[in-house]
């Protein structure tokens, strides 16, 4: 793996990036190799600072080095310390680091496919590498005695027994693990793994070896449970425990094992002679069908040595929780959060206990958190890389691995950003605390924007704009699509200058004339960035200003295919290739007005109550102050059982469709013009959400529309929606913004990152390029102001509101006349099933098959005649938000850019950047994805 590729496009972004926004990132002055270890000093300081996407920054202490994709967990083993990464790659990872000098020694890559076709990782030969098949790891890592390194499966449904023998690792053993039935009255009440054509999984997580090494303890994320592995025999006795089982550890010197509860708001202990539980410590609200509350997330777990009590991270609420295990009662908590009265948004995943200390990496504001455990008073902070997942130590150093590292950089040769961001380690010495903690906690608090001065500076600028949108902005309509960048869309847009790359345009002006006319009259942000790395963060950032620990966590396993059913937000089919919309559901039913739906009557659906952040929604937000809204597509919180509030549902449009390919955005905007032409005067909702998501596209995939077609449906739709807000009375006085949901589909100059976002209205500025840099969360910070809500996580809370932008001269005149499609209609290549073809003609009616339908009924009547059944679930040929993920980047946009411009231009990009990396004294290889086939 080319664990390099950060260093080094980070080492060219200066030559990238326009002056105006050099400030973006810091890069230094030429390309080093990050996987070289580097003792952070003042000269070198500028090596491991950077800004990232969301406008916070990172600069960590101590030793850093490189890590693969994802880290999530790191155990000191003899004089190393072994990091599991678990990202949405082909491989994932355990290497092994030196524990002085962080050396990076060797690494084991595990290939969830066969390796007879796969080549050894690009550093195994320096490394000491190894490669295994039908393996995945997930987050849990444990040292047995003997010095085996037991690593949690996932998705293969097993733990690994591992060993360096001369230096190099080798797998010992595997012990299978068994999917346990867990009670219909146990949230969350379905199994959430693809089930048909697939063996249940338990889905190993955590992994803790008994006091007396003879038994491992592990914990069992699909399956609710507990299983305890004799380590000579392999046989496994497993206990029911609760929902979503995290992390486990033992207390009172190893009488009872405490297992953290993701999805239970609370712990379970347990007798570890018996193997019975003992019960369990609510640390959060009572749970049960009816609750709608967002769960706080039990994660970590910390013990007390010699003690019965037991520290847990509570990570959607910011809060540690104390325990004690005999008596099974909450002690007290310690506020994780970082300056008084703060919202959510710490996200503290990880514990460790070094004397008298309480260590907490919080992943949310990228640092660690020291905590006196005796009185709970806060010490201070330390700065780490992107998203800390894990902390340990050893007698003389903490050791904490981040999941993102040091951010994005450019990916013009179409890297997906969901994979291309190398992690991190880092080593912080305890000896140093002492002197430089107080130093340490101002420099996290600067780069987070926390510190008072920052937030007295930034309230005294937006007091300012929110008088100016309080007397002229009364309506605010967001309008959001799905998966492109700035460049994807815009790179050939002239007037951006600097900001464009008319190399990486994918669509231009002739699939989004539309698009480039908004942008000639009204604000362009052209230093714009997407929160999050994918769809399933996308909606979460898009909504509620965060997206959870729960989503962080599990969306790099279902976006690489292994095990998990996406659960962003959405209830989504657990039939493998039944997500809404997409085809190949039972029966024949492809509901993309499911969604709306309580999951009892849908039957076998996802549950996602567990992956909502603290305060849910904005439109649980809107709904609370009573500002009337319409919510036309996106997805809103439920109860644990999967019901939608009454109140709730009399702001959904119900009869707007979902996801679904087969269904063209004009349609959709049709829909929600007719009804909001239902609802006129005080009728009229003063916040409109609307998801048009055909510019996502399908792909290559046979019988869809073309790409081209779909992206200038889309701008087609999008516009006319925009141009007839621009004819009602309410005109006057409203505020329209139009953005992507991620940037996950392209290739962008400046950052992975960066989208585009236009902001549209009388009261805003004609013809305008914003460069400051902006994200997600500022448009829902604006939102906030204009309706006067508070916010709903410590992001929006320290985003500014949109400043420069706005004009005292408005122009109340329409939106530019529409201009129509110059693509015509066109279908994929490739055999089309009578289903497939059927489902796309009702789709283009606005209809969908089901068993009660004229479109399945011909189906029916005809499909002995010419021998086209519905094909078998494992062979259903049907696309899902995910397939085209299931390639590297570099892939899957050659995929889409052939489809959309053809071989010869592919060619002729490839020519390009060969030439761009030959200008710059760089390898192409420095351009590459961060994983190899």
């Amino acid at each position: 793996m080319n664990w390099h590729v950060l260093s080094a496009t980070l080492a060219l972004t200066s030559v990238l990036l326009p002056q105006s926004a050099l400030a973006y990132v810091q890069a230094p002055s030429n390309t080093r190799n990050i996987n070289d270890p580097i003792h952070i000093v003042a000269d070198n300081k500028d090596w491991v600072t950077h800004v990232l996407p969301t406008g916070r920054i990172v600069s960590p202490v101590g030793t850093v080095n490189g890590a693969p994709n994802f880290v999530t967990q790191a155990v000191p083993f003899g004089q190393q310390i072994a990091v599991l990464a678990n990202g949405a790659t082909y491989a994932q990872t355990i290497t092994w680091y030196d524990q002085r000098s962080l050396q990076r020694l060797a690494e084991m890559a595990a290939y969830k496919q066969g390796v007879r076709s796969l080549p050894e990782p690009t550093d195994a030969k320096d490394l000491h590498g190894n490669v295994i098949g039908h393996q995945s790891f997930f987050q849990g890592l444990a040292v047995g005695p003997q010095q085996t390194l037991y690593a949690a499966g996932g998705d293969s449904g097993d733990v690994a027994a591992l060993r360096l023998v001369h230096g190099k690792p080798q797998l010992l053993r595997r012990y299978p693990l068994v999917w346990q039935a867990f009670p219909k009255s146990q949230y969350p009440y379905e199994y959430q793994g693809h089930y048909i054509d697939h063996s249940r999984l338990f889905y190993p997580d955590a992994i803790a070896v008994g006091p007396k090494g003879q038994h491992l303890y592990v914990t069992g994320m699909l399956a609710n449970s507990l299983a305890r592995i004799n380590i000579q025999s392999g046989k496994t006795r497993y206990l029911n425990v609760g929902p979503y089982p995290f992390a486990d550890t033992f207390a009172d010197d190893g009488k009872r094992l405490v297992v953290s509860l993701w999805g239970g708001n609370a712990v379970a202990v347990v007798d570890l002679e018996k193997m019975r539980l003992l019960g369990d410590i609510r640390v959060g609200p009572p749970t049960g069908p009816q609750n709608t509350a967002a769960g706080v997330h039990p994660t970590a777990l910390a013990a007390v040595p010699h003690s019965p009590d037991v520290f847990v991270a509570l990570a959607n609420i910011d809060r540690i929780a104390e325990v004690n295990t005999v008596d099974l009662r909450v002690k007290g908590f310690l506020d994780d959060s970082p300056y008084p009265d703060a919202p959510p948004g710490t996200y503290p995943d990880g514990l460790t206990i070094v004397g008298t200390r309480l260590f907490v990496a919080n992943a949310g504001n990228n640092d660690v958190a020291v905590f006196d455990d005796q009185t709970g008073r806060a010490l201070g902070l330390i700065p780490t890389a992107w998203y800390p997942t894990a902390i340990t130590h050893t007698a003389s150093d903490l050791y904490v691995v981040s999941a993102k590292g040091f951010g994005s950089g450019p990916n013009v040769e179409h890297q997906w950003v969901g994979d291309m961001m190398d992690g991190a380690v880092q080593k912080i010495k305890l000896s140093d605390l002492n002197e430089k903690l107080p130093a340490w906690t101002e420099q996290s608090l600067k780069n987070d924007g926390f510190t008072a001065e920052q937030q007295k500076s930034r309230e005294a600028s937006d007091a300012k704009t929110t008088r100016f949108l309080h007397k002229h902005i009364r309506y605010v309509v967001f309008i959001l699509r799905e998966n492109k960048t700035f460049d994807e869309d815009l790179g050939d847009y002239k007037p951006a200058g600097a900001w464009a790359d008319p190399q990486l345009d994918l669509y231009g002006p002739k699939e989004l004339p539309n698009l480039y006319n908004l942008a000639k009259h009204y604000t362009l942000f052209v230093n714009f960035m997407a929160d999050g790395e994918v769809t399933a963060q996308g909606h979460q950032w898009t909504t509620a200003a965060s997206d959870s620990d729960f989503v962080q966590r599990t969306w790099p396993e279902y976006y690489s295919g292994r095990g998990l059913v996406a659960n962003p937000g959405w209830t989504q089919s657990l039939v493998p290739g039944g997500a809404t919309g997409t085809g190949g559901m039972p029966l024949g039913v492809d509901n993309p007005y499911a969604i709306y739906e309580n999951l009892s009557v849908l039957g076998k659906w996802s549950n996602p109550w567990i992956s909502y952040p603290q305060r849910l929604f904005l439109f649980n937000d809107l709904l609370n102050h009573h500002v009337s809204f319409e919510d036309f597509g996106e997805f809103v919180s439920r109860s644990e059982a999967g019901n939608i509030s009454t109140t709730m549902k009399k702001h959904l449009a119900t009869g707007f469709p979902g996801w679904d390919r087969m269904f063209l955005d004009t349609y959709r905007e049709k829909m929600a013009v007719n009804w909001l032409k239902a609802h006129p005067g005080a009728q009229f909702p003063h916040f409109i959400y609307i998801w048009l998501p055909d510019d996502h596209t399908a792909g290559r995939e046979p019988c869809y529309y073309t790409p081209n077609y779909y992206v200038a449906n889309n701008d087609f739709a999008t516009a006319k929606f925009i141009h007839y807000l621009s004819t009602t009375p309410q005109w006057k006085h409203m505020l329209v913004f139009l953005t992507e949901d991620d940037a996950q589909s392209g290739a962008d100059h400046i950052n992975a990152h960066r989208t585009f976002a236009l902001a549209m209205g009388p009261w805003v500025k004609r013809g305008y390029f914003q460069t400051n840099l902006y994200s997600q969360v500022n448009i829902l910070k604006t939102t906030e102001a204009v309706f006067g809500l508070p916010p709903m996580s410590q992001w929006d809370q320290n985003a500014s509101v949109f400043s420069g932008i706005w004009t005292r001269h408005p122009d109340f005149k329409p939106t530019p006349k529409v201009i129509p499609m110059q693509v015509p209609l066109a279908f994929n290549a490739g055999k089309c099933s009578h289903y497939t073809l059927l489902r796309r003609e009702a789709g283009a009616a606005g209809h969908y098959l089901h068993p009660d339908s004229k479109w399945y009924a011909w189906y029916k009547a005809h499909q002995s005649a010419d021998g086209a059944g519905l094909p078998p679930p494992s062979a259903r040929n049907t696309y899902t938000p995910t397939t085209l993920l299931k390639v590297p980047g570099p892939e899957q946009m050659k995929q889409e850019w052939i489809a959309a411009k053809g071989v010869k231009t592919w060619h002729k990009e490839m020519h390009y950047l060969k030439a761009y990396a030959d200008k710059q004294h760089a390898p192409l290889a420095a351009y590459q994805a961060g994983e190899k086939e």
